[in-house]
């Protein structure tokens, strides 16, 4: 960062960038020495607030704490913040943060705003505990948020597509899968090994595993395995694994409105033709036509 308090800018906006899923509308860094007042004068004026007072902004804001100490409070309570610690907050948030007064901080921070951060927070997609993550690869986060800023400040008289790209991959770092319910998983039997067989499959479908992977993980013999698990559930393995698999796929499809070429990866299929065709022969239709329908009832 070659200022040495820190640098914010506004990017242009245009009606070409508010028909995009996602656009970048601020980015920034800074530095509040020990008992330094804040916001610090420079604070951008958009963004300003008051300690008494927080605020509530119109797009979503994702910070990084590189060093120092703060707190965050919202209406879902107080945190500490900690080096390599990131919040997060949505537009209609109230909420506040600064640095601890004799300590101070250095954050880097990016808004944006869109169709597609919107769907995810409806998605239940942002892995947060009360809009804070620990960023598990801490350096490489803040490689990526420190290239960002660094980019949008050597193109800052335009606003490039680019630099949407790279902020989605800072909050690939803490997206999970949307939270499904009410699997129809099979309730347990008297077997252990059985048991142990169908939790495996539940919990890791979505991965690329096989009927290998899942006697490896029982310890079992595969004949054995095999051969219990259908006398206990009347399908095999590899069944089991279908069938998992298309429980998320069709829980994804109807509760949610993910992409459905991103739905392939998160239920575990291959391929969107793998995908189709379960749809189709399972529940005799198209994923497309399966969610028509849902939205229609």
């Amino acid at each position: 960062m070659r200022h040495s308090t820190g640098y914010a800018h506004a990017l242009p906006l245009d009606d070409r960038l508010f028909q995009e899923p996602f656009y970048l509308t601020h980015a920034g860094w800074e530095r509040v020495l020990p008992r330094q007042p804040y916001p610090r004068p420079g604070h951008p004026s958009y963004y300003g607030f008051t300690w008494m007072d927080g605020r509530v902004l119109g797009e979503f804001c994702l910070a990084l704490v590189i060093r120092g100490e703060g707190e965050l409070e919202t209406e879902q309570g107080t945190r500490n913040l900690q080096p390599g610690q990131a919040f997060l907050y949505q537009p209609g948030e109230w909420h506040r943060h600064r640095p601890k007064p004799a300590i101070g901080w250095i954050t880097m921070w990016i808004n944006f705003n869109g169709s597609l951060p919107h769907q995810w927070m409806r998605d239940g997609a942002f892995h947060l505990d009360r809009n804070l993550v620990q960023v598990k690869n801490r350096r490489l986060f803040q490689s990526q948020f420190r290239h960002l800023i660094e980019s949008v400040h050597a193109a800052s008289t335009r606003n490039s597509v680019l630099f949407s790209w790279q902020a989605i991959g800072l909050l690939s770092h803490f997206l999970q899968e949307p939270p499904l319910t009410n699997h129809p998983k099979a309730p347990p039997s008297e077997d252990k090994l059985v048991d142990s067989a169908m939790d495996y499959i539940w919990s890791h479908s979505h991965n690329q595993i096989g009927v290998t992977d899942v006697v490896q993980h029982t310890g079992g013999i595969r004949r054995t395995l095999e051969r219990r698990f259908k006398t206990a559930t009347g399908k095999t393995l590899l069944q089991e694994i279908q069938r998992c698999r298309l429980s998320r796929a069709e829980l994804l499809v109807r509760q949610t409105n993910v992409p459905l070429k991103y739905v392939v990866g998160r239920a575990g299929f291959t391929s969107y033709q793998q995908q189709r065709q379960a749809f189709h022969r399972h529940l005799g239709t198209s994923p497309e036509t399966f969610r028509q329908r849902n939205r229609m009832k």
